[in-house]
């Protein structure tokens, strides 16, 4: 009895919940990875527009997809190496949040250099694009003849909402880890 403290100072801090996540995530992105991928170089015909009374049109040309393996494999597996740092810290850390952004900063980088050419998207869309939208729908058309572009735009804002939220948590995780040193240093 003599090691209860009537003081609520020195008492210690009601433990917090756990900066956990569900193996669910990283599985997820990993198979998506791995998919996307998979039919982005294999299938690319897949990947291609339909118009309103138009041809199907395949967006991108399987000839330069075929010619950016490399950059393409070395997506996957940064994409697969930051899941399965998540699969291996199991919670949010600091140091989750440097793999995460590392590995965030480096995939922006081979995305670019996979989708940031022109010459990735097929003469036959884009022509079928400008000549079917030049009145009235002319932004329309040009955000329509850079599906390559939509497509960085798209990975970097996930990208970028994943490094946000791990950096958070990792901070979180950090000063949950630095009160509870705090309070067992305290204890003693």
């Amino acid at each position: 009895m003599s090691n209860i403290s009537p003081d609520p100072d020195d008492s210690r801090p009601a433990p917090k919940k756990k900066m956990k996540f569900s193996y669910f995530e990283p599985i997820a992105g990993i198979i998506f990875a791995v998919v996307a991928a998979v039919i982005f170089y294999f299938f690319p015909q897949i990947i291609a527009v339909v118009f309103i009374g138009g041809p199907l049109i395949p967006t991108f040309y399987a000839e330069v997809i075929h010619s950016l393996w490399f950059p393409i494999l070395l997506w996957v597996i940064l994409r697969v190496g930051v899941e399965v740092a998540f699969l291996v810290e199991r919670r949010y850390t600091q140091r989750l949040s440097v793999i995460s952004l590392i590995g965030n900063v480096l995939t922006a980088i081979v995305t670019f250099i996979i989708f940031f050419s022109d010459r990735i998207v097929n003469v036959e869309y884009i022509d079928f694009v400008h000549d079917h939208y030049t009145d009235g729908a002319a932004w329309f058309g040009e955000i329509l003849v850079r599906p390559h572009h939509v497509i960085i735009v798209i990975i970097m804002i996930s990208l970028i909402l994943e490094s946000i939220n791990v950096i958070i948590k990792g901070r979180k995780a950090k000063k949950n880890k630095d009160e509870k040193t705090e309070a067992e240093a305290k204890a003693d």
